[in-house]
């Protein structure tokens, strides 16, 4: 996809993720670093970093890294996806090893901003860089679709992986109180995962079948069309590190559809919603059934808080400004190395 979708100019190197390829793909990078003015480094996997590293020492030139999660450390993704505590101390050391090798870093977070100063990476080589969201024409057919499938119903959408059952579990916990008030209440499981048949037998037990929908994984376009014509977003988190790294793309694209969101006071989220967010302290379902119902009442102005977070999105999270925080940062990296 990568291929067909580059734009004329754009060269794809052709390179293998295993470990015993670090070679072939360092001789791939080293003959196409001659003619680069700029290396931009995304994610610090030693498979990549390693070739990139060994290519710079050959070929010096300016050295960008786009630091967009948390990768290594306890917390971080390489543990969670591996279950390997060896390699969560993997990459949190190349993690900490980039800083002495970059001359510009783009953060998605403040969280990430203030590892890297912590560090003792000059801030003045530091720049914004948050995700944005790109929205897809929504297909007619499939709009039609789901304004017939979700008639007459009220939906709250969470959209994510279901590979743990503990964010949506809790959001089925809380779900029984909001029906109490709100009868035509539907929640919408937009994601897959191991975790999934769990949900759907716990749904099932708690009375729930009829007010909960699990989707699967679904094309991008019908994502964003279910998002689109959903209620409200529920975006929970644990507050811990990793959850502070993360730029919620799910967020900003819910702020791109007009659509409120209630997530949890916790990294970004509440730097991107602003004012027109609903906020839930705690993971604790009494406490998010609260939020939502106030969210859902009378006189909550949900209407006017989605044109407001709308707005928020078009004045602060497109790709445009990200871009634009992009280019300051190669600038700086070419003119002002470290």
């Amino acid at each position: 996809r990568l291929r067909s979708d580059a734009p004329e100019g754009v060269k794809v190197l052709d390179l293998d993720r295993k470990a015993v390829s670090i070679r072939a793909n360092y001789y791939r990078i080293t003959q196409a670093m001659s003619e680069v003015d700029l290396v931009h480094l995304w994610k610090p996997y030693p498979d990549i970093l390693l070739p990139v590293l060994f290519a710079l020492g050959k070929y010096p030139q300016p050295l960008h890294y786009d630091w967009d999660d948390l990768e290594g450390g306890p917390d971080g993704v390489a543990a969670r996806l591996t279950g390997s505590r060896m390699a969560g101390r993997l990459l949190a050391f190349w993690e900490r090893e980039i800083l002495n090798w970059c001359d510009t870093i783009t953060c998605a977070s403040e969280e990430i901003r203030r590892l890297c100063t912590k560090a003792g990476f000059p801030p003045g080589h530091l720049f914004p860089g948050p995700v944005g969201a790109t929205i897809p024409a929504l297909p007619e057919p499939l709009l039609r679709q789901w304004n017939h499938r979700l008639e007459g119903r009220i939906p709250l959408v969470f959209l994510g992986q279901l590979e743990t059952d503990d964010f949506p579990g809790m959001i089925l916990d809380c779900l029984p109180k909001v029906i109490a008030q709100i009868p035509h209440v539907l929640l919408v499981v937009v994601g897959d995962g191991q975790a999934r048949k769990k949900l759907e037998c716990a749904a099932s037990n708690q009375g729930l079948a009829s007010h909960v929908l699990f989707t699967g994984y679904v094309p991008r376009e019908e994502a964003h069309t279910i998002l689109s014509k959903s209620s409200l977003l529920l975006f929970p988190l644990h507050d811990d590190l990793l959850s502070r790294c993360k730029s919620p793309l799910v967020v900003i694209e819910a702020m791109a559809h007009g659509i409120p969101v209630v997530a949890s006071r916790v990294g970004e989220a509440p730097r991107m919603l602003g004012d027109a967010g609903y906020y839930v302290e705690t993971l604790n379902a009494d406490d998010w059934a609260g939020v939502i119902l106030e969210a859902l009442g009378p006189g909550s102005g949900l209407d006017s808080r989605g044109n407001e977070l709308r707005q928020r999105y078009l004045d602060n999270w497109t790709w445009k400004h990200s871009v634009n925080s992009l280019i300051q940062a190669y600038e700086c990296a070419m003119n002002c190395p470290l």
